[in-house]
């Protein structure tokens, strides 16, 4: 199983044992921890790393920032007292990971997740104590809030386009951003941000390419190298792309690690000849395996597990084909190159171009960056400079993020403007190049592409493309050394070049499943129809019916990108019904135990 984890904060005086043991009885976790203010329960016999003389404990994976053996078992006496001494800088400064660590701080209480975001975080208050969790289902197990649907929440979801948000769709219960620090008093619970991309946003012309390409080479094979000889035995997803591609030549020829790869049916999406080029090369035993549109339940979420909707539909075939894979295998870890586009800058944007002129504007570096994008983007050289007059130069914000209002309902469409969601990560410094401004933006959302099994299941989901180390490294190369050469990507392409297949290296257009998604929708038209139309989210008055139903006529359901959001919408409603099923059950057995 997944780490679930429970940790009760006062708001102010001692803990209460009794709640502690109740809170145990209920959920069915050890608890490994406590002090006057704080106790930490998990599901497993492993206890907790301690922080100094009693202060605090990290629940989960840690790494030390240098070398790349196995998470971390045990401090040593210099470390513990340094990181009571200076939690926050100690852990940002010299180690990395998926983690959570708690402590005490005078009458205070500290949370601090990970910048990764790798191991999740939502929490819940009542009375008389704050309580972080790994999943929603604890906190409501635990007695700390009941079941029920944020309905603002959910729009919100919905039009902010996968950008992180502390609000959820469950009532009560909020997420601690990734690189966040929450403080617990008597007031509740607050966040405040203590890792930033801008923190590592270099000095364009401080390092050359060839250093900045080192470096991130050096930084993905340690923590892709890290987080495989934590688990007993792995399983890669791979598809001969170059984000998995990369991970896959970090383990190359490692016992305890095997491939895996899910095709189409539709040429488009197999990808089979490249994952067996990939896997051979790498000497790593490839398994394959096909969509299948039986296991394609559109009445189940694929996020059901998590506090907030976001999945889409084929998302249940691709999980459902996992698990089993993960179960035959007794595998304990299932890897991902999820947030490689994201962290490398995969751009079609002319962003680069202004960066360069503003931070190196040399002619003959300006005209080198303007051919590599016209490559990049197959667009003339006159075109990517006519777009890139469009582009903010001025002080000020550079970057607007992408909301997304289809089939949302006016009224919240309006609301939701006004409103104005957005993010720490986005609110960049006044002389922040706006190629820049695009990478973090990017890398912000990669946080959307997180923890997509119930930890309940018996394996662990790690995108080691997302560790601290790589994103840092990443963030620090210009961004026209991204398309360098006229490539996406193209300082990890120059990193694992020597250790990946030239025809991997080389390769510029991917599959993927669009066709087995829009299948979904055809194969299943009538319930669709009826499911979006008269479900949840129509009821209660979030989406816009009229214009929902001239995109569900059977020949515009699969326009354009229509077929994206429907599937979006879709999962949504089997996200509120999963969570409304539960709803009785869970108010009546959790009732009085933290909240009372």
């Amino acid at each position: 199983m997944a780490l679930r984890y429970l940790v009760l904060a006062s708001r102010g005086g001692k803990l209460d044992d009794g709640l502690v043991d109740a809170v145990g009885e209920r959920t069915g976790l050890v608890t490994h921890w406590r002090s006057s203010r704080l106790a930490v329960l998990t599901s497993e016999q492993r206890s907790p790393l301690e922080i100094g003389d009693g202060a605090g404990t990290i629940i989960g994976d840690l790494f030390h920032r240098h070398g790349s053996g196995p998470a971390i078992r045990d401090f040593d006496a210099a470390s513990r007292v340094g990181l009571a001494a200076a939690p926050v800088r100690e852990l940002l400064e010299r180690y990395w990971g998926g983690y959570l660590a708690v402590w005490t701080d005078g009458e205070l209480v500290r949370a601090l997740r990970d910048p990764s975001g790798q191991l999740p975080c939502c929490y819940a208050f009542g009375p008389r104590a704050v309580a972080f969790a790994s999943d929603p289902r604890l906190l409501i197990d635990a007695g700390v809030v009941n079941v029920s649907i944020d309905w603002g929440g959910v729009a919100t979801t919905l039009y902010v386009d996968d950008l992180a948000q502390i609000r959820t769709g469950l009532t009560g219960v909020s997420d601690l951003l990734a690189g966040n620090l929450a403080t617990v008093d008597e007031r509740g619970c607050s966040q405040a941000v203590c890792w930033s991309p801008w923190h590592h946003v270099s000095n364009p012309l401080e390092v050359d390419y060839s250093v900045h390409v080192e470096r991130l080479r050096r930084a993905v094979e340690q923590c892709g190298r890290g987080w495989v000889a934590t688990f007993d035995k792995s399983i890669l997803a791979v598809s001969g792309g170059l984000d998995s591609s990369i991970l896959a030549s970090c383990v190359a020829g490692s016992p305890e690690v095997e491939c895996f790869t899910l095709r189409t049916n539709e040429p488009r999406g197999d990808e089979t000849i490249y994952a067996e080029e990939l896997c051979k090369w790498c000497s790593l035993p490839l398994e394959t395996r096909t969509y299948r549109l039986d296991r394609a339940d559109i009445m189940q979420s694929a996020v059901a597990h998590l506090p907030k909707p976001g999945g889409r539909t084929q998302m249940v075939a691709y999980d459902e084909t996992v698990i089993r894979q993960m179960a035959a295998r007794s595998a304990t870890a299932f890897f991902t190159g999820a947030g490689g586009d994201n962290v490398f800058y995969n751009t079609r944007s002319v962003r680069p171009i202004v960066d360069r002129y503003l931070a190196a504007p040399t002619v003959p570096g300006l005209l080198a960056t303007l051919r590599d994008l016209a490559q990049v983007t197959e667009a003339s050289i006159w075109e990517v400079a006519r777009r890139a007059f469009s582009v903010p130069r001025r002080r000020g914000p550079k970057y607007s993020w992408p909301f997304d209002p289809q089939f949302l309902h006016p009224g919240w469409i309006g609301h939701l403007i006004r409103e104005m969601p957005s993010h720490p990560w986005l609110e960049a410094p006044t002389d922040a190049l706006p190629g820049k401004c695009g990478h973090v933006a990017m890398i912000t959302r990669a946080q959307h592409y997180m923890h997509g099994h119930d930890r309940r299941l018996n394996f662990t989901e790690i995108a080691p493309l997302l560790s601290q180390p790589v994103v840092e490294a990443a963030l620090a190369i210009p961004s026209w050394m991204a398309c360098e050469g006229g490539v996406d990507r193209s300082a990890a392409r120059r990193a694992f070049a020597p250790k990946l297949p030239s025809n991997i290296i080389r390769r510029r257009m991917k599959g993927g499943p669009d066709a087995f998604a829009m299948e979904i929708l055809r194969s299943n038209y009538d319930l669709v129809r009826n499911r979006l139309l008269g479900g949840q989210l129509a009821a209660n008055g979030i989406i816009n019916k009229p214009e929902l139903e001239v995109a569900l006529a059977k020949d515009r359901m699969t326009h354009g990108t229509n077929y994206v959001r429907l599937l979006l919408l879709l999962d949504t409603e089997s996200w509120i019904e999963a969570w409304q099923s539960s709803a009785d059950q869970h108010n009546i057995s959790a009732r009085g135990s933290v909240a009372s």
